[in-house]
């Protein structure tokens, strides 16, 4: 702005000194015409009287920035950060608790199952024993039948040792044995022998023979069962 000043200072004062250069030209030459003429009077001019205008300063124009209109765009609606985490903790709870009825549910049918079959073992289980529980008569009464059927097979496969005939050998062996639930015969030993070696090998291959009786009867409700049996020698004589 001093610059813009000082040029405009200098400016107006070449102008003025032009201006009086010029105002005493014309002075001079209204001086000599008046000169020339005859009988006219000289008029004086005084240059104090003279108003020099100064010349208006240029303006120069202003240019104004060009300024960017920034349109804002509307941030989009967000939810804050604690709506969302209560949003999702909300959504876990419902899947745990849905997680949660699913266990609750299937471990209810697996106690209602498993109390069923329970209670289904227990009422098998009972009406097994009512089958098999029979009066202390029938029991002995059954046992009787199973083990005179077995002396009847053992008597049926008892042979007699001819050398013990011809010596006159005669005795009682006693062989325990066990049959199994099904009727098999198995660890068959000698309680108390005869005294003869003859008549004691021949008793044990009577059960040998054998190997297998009949099954137990259910209702002896007997997985195994050990029995003695004596199996007498003797020679009847008419």
């Amino acid at each position: 702005m001093e610059n813009k000043k000082s040029l405009l200072i200098i400016f107006t004062l070449i102008i003025s000194a032009h201006l009086l250069l010029f105002a005493n030209i014309v002075v001079e030459e209204k001086i000599v015409v008046a000169q020339n003429k005859p009988a006219s009077t000289i008029s004086k001019i005084n240059l104090k009287n003279v108003v020099i205008k100064k010349p208006e300063p240029k303006v120069e124009p202003v240019v104004e920035p060009i300024v960017e209109k920034i349109i804002e765009k509307p941030l989009p609606e967000t939810k804050s950060k604690n709506i969302v985490k209560q949003e999702k903790k909300k959504e876990v709870k419902k899947d745990e608790r849905k997680f949660f009825e699913k266990v609750e549910k299937t471990e209810e049918v697996k106690v209602e199952q498993r109390a069923e079959a329970i209670v289904q073992e227990i009422a098998s289980k009972e009406v097994i024993k009512q089958e098999n529980t029979i009066d202390p008569s029938q029991i002995e009464a059954l046992e009787n039948e199973y083990l005179s059927k077995l002396r009847y097979v053992i008597e049926k496969n008892k042979i007699y040792p001819n050398a013990a005939k011809r010596l006159n050998q005669m005795g009682k062996v006693h062989v325990s044995f066990i049959i199994s639930k099904d009727g098999e015969i198995k660890d068959i030993k000698i309680i108390k022998d005869s005294n003869y070696k003859r008549l004691n090998e021949a008793a044990l291959e009577i059960l040998g023979k054998i190997n297998r009786f009949e099954p137990i009867p259910e209702k002896l409700n007997k997985n195994s069962w050990e029995i003695t049996v004596p199996i007498i020698y003797e020679i009847t004589r008419s």
